[in-house]
């Protein structure tokens, strides 16, 4: 299959496809796939994600999202995008659909898919996993390692790989619990480890050395334990935040693999050949008895699973030939989803503030409770992405009231960004959102996307309100389009469409503040 061809996909032995070839052949005489059911309401083709939150569930297919909120029982579908020719990647991420599809970037929806913007701008080349961390959103790549979400405007992504060689260019999964993130990659067992609190990662390897044809192919996070699944058929386990890792349960031969965590056991689906077309067979091993062989429970001949899920009570497949789910009553002594623990936090953050006052910028933050609060970091960067510590103020320690904190920064900068870091009495943190603040007129401009194909953007962070003009010449220099529009208090979107214009090289003049400010921006179209 074709569309295969987007996971790394390791070459068999003649040794290991004897092995897969009569495995199949044994299979039919066994279980099989009778006890699935197919979701008749999708087509019978790839659907190649698979993504919930809540009670809702998403499944990505061929240029359209699927959406059911009611379990899998009645399905809805986003507008189709003809870009997202196969949506492989889906998050949702404060409250916005994020979807992804091979060479075509990165989409977001603010509206269930009803409309998309286009955000690939500073992210390329192909994105292979989403991963929410400590309030933030990245993406692992084939080709160019990690990046991350601007948090300010969301608009965009910033490449998120210090510390990172070549060797980590190709990162296949990305996964993370409270304490850590790790990506996967394909070069010979190495992974990639980021602390929290840290912007730099650490390449290490699954077994403490280098080891040949050794890939990742899917990490998830269960609580406080990472399991991760490799080329060479084993499945791994973490208990330290990734730092180290031992093997789970026996060797399984396989061209790609993924996983799920159910309450009792962790479900793991094997994609092989059987000497003429792709085979899945689906296994469990109890979280009891890890250090037991894993337990075959069906099979599928000509048959890709992509991703698997569980929700409702149900295990959901998503393979080449559409959408299919089991009860998990059919399996014994597994009954559900392993909802991950709640954190009591520590503190309840109502406000966080910044503001211009005379030249300095004013920092005022809230907090609706606090349970051993140890203190607070004031937290600055240039970027949004590099911090430093600037100050520590004491917290409360234990209170059921409003408290109210302030710090002023005598330093300001063109580019202030700002967080409060929380910390408690066990070590433990938390962050505040981001927020921006300048005493210039205007802290930042932004256009994306350059070159472009149908509508560019422009960005505006400003401090005040004032009047902005938008003008686009062509390469001889004549003006070709104007557009009138306000600029408000804090972070501004819009849109230049571009689409009727020939390609070419045009000039973008952005003029604001009663023209006491203006940048020009060159534009090629495509």
């Amino acid at each position: 299959m074709n569309e295969t061809a987007q996971f790394p996909i390791m070459p068999l032995t003649k040794k290991i496809m004897k092995l897969l070839f009569t495995l199949a052949s044994l299979l039919c005489f066994s279980t099989s796939f009778s006890q699935w059911t197919k979701v008749e309401q999708l087509p019978s083709s790839d659907i190649a994600s698979l993504y919930h939150k809540d009670s809702i569930l998403y499944a990505g297919g061929r240029k359209i999202i699927y959406i059911s909120k009611d379990n899998g029982r009645s399905w809805d579908s986003t507008s189709t995008n003809p870009q997202l020719f196969l949506v492989t990647s889906l998050i949702v991420y404060k409250d916005e659909l994020y979807a992804a599809a091979p060479h075509n970037g990165v989409f977001k929806s603010a509206d269930d898919g009803r409309t998309w913007q286009n955000i690939s701008a500073g992210i390329f080349p192909d994105v292979s996993d989403f991963c929410e961390f400590r309030g933030d959103l990245y993406a692992s790549t084939l080709g160019n390692s990690v990046y991350k979400l601007d948090p300010v405007n969301r608009d965009h992504w910033l490449s998120f790989s210090n510390g990172l060689s070549s060797l980590s260019a190709n990162t296949t999964a990305i996964s993370g619990n409270n304490n850590a993130m790790v990506a996967g990659t394909l070069a010979n067992g190495l992974y990639d480890h980021l602390p929290a609190n840290s912007t730099t990662w650490e390449e290490r390897f699954l077994r403490g050395r280098i080891t040949p044809t050794e890939g990742v192919y899917d990490i998830i996070s269960s609580h406080d334990t990472l399991f991760l699944t490799g080329h060479i058929g084993r499945v791994y386990m973490s208990t330290d935040n990734g730092l180290n890792w031992t093997v789970v349960g026996d060797v399984l031969p396989s061209l790609n693999s993924t996983l799920v965590n159910a309450r009792q056991a962790l479900l793991l689906s094997v994609v092989g050949f059987d000497g003429i077309d792709n085979l899945t067979v689906f296994y469990y091993i109890k979280k009891d008895a890890l250090q037991n062989p894993f337990v075959q429970f069906s099979f599928a001949l000509r048959h890709f699973t992509y991703k698997m899920d569980i929700i409702g009570n149900k295990l959901w497949d998503a393979s080449n030939k559409g959408l299919f789910y089991m009860s998990l009553s059919d399996l014994p002594g597994i009954t559900s989803a392993d909802p991950l623990a709640l954190i009591s936090l520590p503190v309840r953050f109502t406000l966080f503030n910044a503001r211009c006052d005379n030249k300095k910028i004013s920092l005022t933050w809230k907090t609706a409770q606090e349970q051993n609060s140890s203190h607070f970091d004031i937290e600055k960067s240039e970027d949004g992405v590099h911090w430093s510590v600037i100050s520590t103020l004491p917290a409360a320690g234990t209170s059921n009231g409003e408290r109210s904190y302030s710090f002023i920064d005598n330093n300001a900068i063109q580019n202030n960004y700002y967080r409060i870091a929380e910390y408690d009495l066990d070590g433990r943190s938390q962050f505040t959102s981001i927020v921006q603040a300048s005493c210039d007129p205007t802290t930042t401009l932004n256009l994306w996307p350059n070159p472009v194909q149908d509508k560019t953007f422009i960005t505006i962070t400003a401090n005040n309100a004032a009047q902005v003009m938008i003008k686009v010449f062509d390469s001889r220099g004549a003006l070709i389009r104007m557009q009138k529009a306000t600029v408000l208090q804090g972070s501004n979107q819009f849109c230049v469409d571009m689409k009727s214009l020939p390609g070419g090289v045009y000039s973008v003049t952005i003029d604001w503040s009663n023209g006491q400010a203006k940048k020009t921006v060159q534009v090629v179209k495509q």
